[in-house]
Protein backbone atom coordinates (compact mmCIF):
# COMPACT_ATOMS: atom_id res chain seq x y z
CA UNK A 1 0.00 0.00 0.00
CA UNK A 2 1.14 3.55 -0.74
CA UNK A 3 2.40 5.07 2.48
CA UNK A 4 3.77 8.10 4.24
CA UNK A 5 7.01 6.91 5.82
CA UNK A 6 8.05 8.60 9.08
CA UNK A 7 11.84 8.82 9.31
CA UNK A 8 12.89 9.82 12.84
CA UNK A 9 15.56 9.34 15.47
CA UNK A 10 14.34 7.76 18.71
CA UNK A 11 16.90 9.69 20.78
CA UNK A 12 15.87 13.04 19.27
CA UNK A 13 12.20 14.01 19.83
CA UNK A 14 10.14 10.90 19.05
CA UNK A 15 6.93 12.53 20.30
CA UNK A 16 6.87 14.46 17.02
CA UNK A 17 6.72 11.24 15.01
CA UNK A 18 3.93 9.94 17.26
CA UNK A 19 1.89 13.14 16.81
CA UNK A 20 2.35 13.01 13.05
CA UNK A 21 1.41 9.34 12.94
CA UNK A 22 -1.80 10.01 14.85
CA UNK A 23 -2.84 13.02 12.79
CA UNK A 24 -1.97 11.57 9.38
CA UNK A 25 -3.53 8.21 10.26
CA UNK A 26 -6.79 9.98 11.05
CA UNK A 27 -6.58 11.79 7.73
CA UNK A 28 -5.40 9.04 5.36
CA UNK A 29 -5.90 5.79 7.31
CA UNK A 30 -3.65 4.01 9.80
CA UNK A 31 -2.28 1.53 7.25
CA UNK A 32 -1.14 4.42 5.07
CA UNK A 33 1.32 5.78 7.65
CA UNK A 34 4.47 3.79 8.41
CA UNK A 35 5.83 4.24 11.92
CA UNK A 36 8.36 1.52 12.77
CA UNK A 37 7.18 0.95 16.34
CA UNK A 38 3.60 0.53 15.10
CA UNK A 39 3.95 -0.96 11.66
CA UNK A 40 6.54 -3.74 12.01
CA UNK A 41 4.98 -6.99 13.35
CA UNK A 42 6.51 -8.85 16.26
CA UNK A 43 9.21 -11.25 15.13
CA UNK A 44 9.56 -9.67 11.70
CA UNK A 45 12.89 -8.89 10.05
CA UNK A 46 12.78 -5.21 10.97
CA UNK A 47 15.60 -4.15 8.65
CA UNK A 48 13.98 -5.73 5.60
CA UNK A 49 10.57 -4.31 6.56
CA UNK A 50 11.97 -0.80 6.97
CA UNK A 51 13.61 -0.73 3.56
CA UNK A 52 10.59 -2.38 1.96
CA UNK A 53 8.37 0.33 3.44
CA UNK A 54 10.62 3.06 2.04
CA UNK A 55 10.27 1.48 -1.40
CA UNK A 56 6.48 1.36 -1.08
CA UNK A 57 6.13 4.91 0.19
CA UNK A 58 4.90 7.89 -1.78
CA UNK A 59 6.51 10.38 0.61
CA UNK A 60 9.10 10.21 3.37
CA UNK A 61 8.86 12.74 6.20
CA UNK A 62 12.16 13.48 7.96
CA UNK A 63 11.19 14.35 11.53
CA UNK A 64 13.93 16.71 12.77
CA UNK A 65 14.24 17.79 16.38
CA UNK A 66 17.07 19.80 17.96
CA UNK A 67 19.29 16.71 18.32
CA UNK A 68 18.63 15.22 14.88
CA UNK A 69 21.85 16.49 13.34
CA UNK A 70 24.24 16.32 16.28
CA UNK A 71 23.24 13.08 18.02
CA UNK A 72 26.45 11.30 19.07
CA UNK A 73 27.61 7.72 19.21
CA UNK A 74 29.42 6.41 22.33
CA UNK A 75 32.77 7.18 20.66
CA UNK A 76 31.77 10.85 20.17
CA UNK A 77 31.20 10.71 16.41
CA UNK A 78 27.91 11.80 14.89
CA UNK A 79 25.38 9.05 14.24
CA UNK A 80 24.46 10.64 10.90
CA UNK A 81 28.07 10.14 9.72
CA UNK A 82 27.86 6.40 10.40
CA UNK A 83 27.15 4.43 7.21
CA UNK A 84 25.10 1.96 9.31
CA UNK A 85 22.87 4.67 10.80
CA UNK A 86 19.32 3.78 9.85
CA UNK A 87 18.11 7.37 9.59
CA UNK A 88 20.83 7.90 7.01
CA UNK A 89 20.17 4.59 5.21
CA UNK A 90 16.46 5.33 4.88
CA UNK A 91 17.20 8.77 3.44
CA UNK A 92 19.69 7.42 0.92
CA UNK A 93 17.24 4.69 -0.11
CA UNK A 94 14.45 7.24 -0.59
CA UNK A 95 16.71 9.50 -2.66
CA UNK A 96 17.87 6.60 -4.85
CA UNK A 97 14.21 5.72 -5.51
CA UNK A 98 13.34 9.37 -6.28
CA UNK A 99 10.79 9.59 -3.46
CA UNK A 100 9.24 12.82 -2.22
CA UNK A 101 11.35 13.68 0.86
CA UNK A 102 10.03 16.40 3.18
CA UNK A 103 12.06 17.68 6.15
CA UNK A 104 9.67 18.34 9.05
CA UNK A 105 11.35 20.63 11.58
CA UNK A 106 10.16 20.55 15.20
CA UNK A 107 10.84 24.09 16.38
CA UNK A 108 14.43 23.97 15.11
CA UNK A 109 16.38 25.83 12.40
CA UNK A 110 17.01 24.59 8.88
CA UNK A 111 20.03 22.37 8.31
CA UNK A 112 22.87 23.87 6.25
CA UNK A 113 24.30 21.76 3.39
CA UNK A 114 27.81 21.99 4.89
CA UNK A 115 26.56 20.36 8.13
CA UNK A 116 25.29 17.26 6.35
CA UNK A 117 27.38 14.20 5.45
CA UNK A 118 28.52 13.69 1.87
CA UNK A 119 25.63 12.14 0.02
CA UNK A 120 22.97 13.88 2.10
CA UNK A 121 23.65 17.53 1.26
CA UNK A 122 20.65 17.45 -1.11
CA UNK A 123 18.38 17.30 1.94
CA UNK A 124 19.09 20.96 2.72
CA UNK A 125 17.57 21.95 -0.63
CA UNK A 126 14.27 20.15 -0.13
CA UNK A 127 11.19 22.26 0.64
CA UNK A 128 10.47 21.79 4.33
CA UNK A 129 7.74 22.49 6.86
CA UNK A 130 7.98 23.52 10.48
CA UNK A 131 5.85 22.23 13.37
CA UNK A 132 5.89 24.85 16.11
CA UNK A 133 4.92 24.15 19.70
CA UNK A 134 2.28 26.88 19.98
CA UNK A 135 0.67 26.17 16.60
CA UNK A 136 1.31 22.43 16.29
CA UNK A 137 -2.25 21.41 15.37
CA UNK A 138 -2.58 24.04 12.65
CA UNK A 139 0.89 23.25 11.32
CA UNK A 140 0.15 19.51 11.13
CA UNK A 141 -3.19 20.17 9.44
CA UNK A 142 -1.41 22.33 6.89
CA UNK A 143 1.10 19.55 6.24
CA UNK A 144 -1.69 17.01 5.75
CA UNK A 145 -3.49 19.35 3.35
CA UNK A 146 -0.35 19.83 1.29
CA UNK A 147 0.38 16.12 1.17
CA UNK A 148 -3.17 15.45 -0.02
CA UNK A 149 -2.85 18.09 -2.73
CA UNK A 150 0.73 17.47 -3.86
CA UNK A 151 1.19 13.70 -3.53
CA UNK A 152 -1.53 12.19 -5.74
CA UNK A 153 -0.47 8.61 -4.95
CA UNK A 154 -1.84 8.94 -1.41
CA UNK A 155 -5.36 7.68 -0.66
CA UNK A 156 -8.07 10.31 -0.63
CA UNK A 157 -8.43 11.86 2.83
CA UNK A 158 -11.01 10.23 5.05
CA UNK A 159 -14.04 12.40 5.72
CA UNK A 160 -14.50 13.45 9.31
CA UNK A 161 -18.24 14.07 8.90
CA UNK A 162 -19.47 10.82 7.37
CA UNK A 163 -21.28 8.08 9.22
CA UNK A 164 -23.85 8.33 11.94
CA UNK A 165 -25.43 6.60 14.88
CA UNK A 166 -28.33 4.16 14.80
CA UNK A 167 -30.40 3.24 17.82
CA UNK A 168 -33.76 1.67 18.61
CA UNK A 169 -36.42 3.24 20.79
CA UNK A 170 -39.05 1.09 22.47
CA UNK A 171 -42.22 2.42 24.04
CA UNK A 172 -45.78 3.53 23.36
CA UNK A 173 -46.08 5.02 19.87
CA UNK A 174 -47.63 8.23 21.16
CA UNK A 175 -44.46 8.94 23.14
CA UNK A 176 -41.97 8.42 20.28
CA UNK A 177 -40.94 11.48 18.28
CA UNK A 178 -38.54 12.15 15.40
CA UNK A 179 -36.07 15.04 15.57
CA UNK A 180 -33.88 16.53 12.88
CA UNK A 181 -30.51 14.82 12.18
CA UNK A 182 -27.85 15.81 14.69
CA UNK A 183 -24.08 15.28 15.00
CA UNK A 184 -23.10 13.31 18.11
CA UNK A 185 -19.79 14.46 19.59
CA UNK A 186 -19.71 12.28 22.69
CA UNK A 187 -21.57 9.55 24.58
CA UNK A 188 -25.18 10.31 25.37
CA UNK A 189 -28.31 8.84 26.94
CA UNK A 190 -31.51 8.95 24.90
CA UNK A 191 -34.86 9.18 26.62
CA UNK A 192 -38.42 10.28 25.88
CA UNK A 193 -38.95 13.94 25.16
CA UNK A 194 -42.21 15.86 25.20
CA UNK A 195 -40.91 19.22 23.99
CA UNK A 196 -42.41 21.23 21.15
CA UNK A 197 -41.08 21.43 17.60
CA UNK A 198 -40.79 17.68 16.96
CA UNK A 199 -42.58 15.51 14.43
CA UNK A 200 -44.56 12.50 15.58
CA UNK A 201 -43.61 9.20 13.87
Amino acid sequence: MTQVFLNYRVTDQPFGAVLLDRALSERFGSDTVFLASKSIPLGADWEARMLEAVAQSAALLVVMGPNWLGEKRPDGSRRLDDSDDFVRRELLAADALDKVVVPVRLDCPRVAPADLPIGLSWLADRQDVEIRFRTAQADIDNLANRLAAEVPELPKPQSRSTGGSTFTVAGPAENVWQTERIEVARDFIAGPSYGRGRRKL
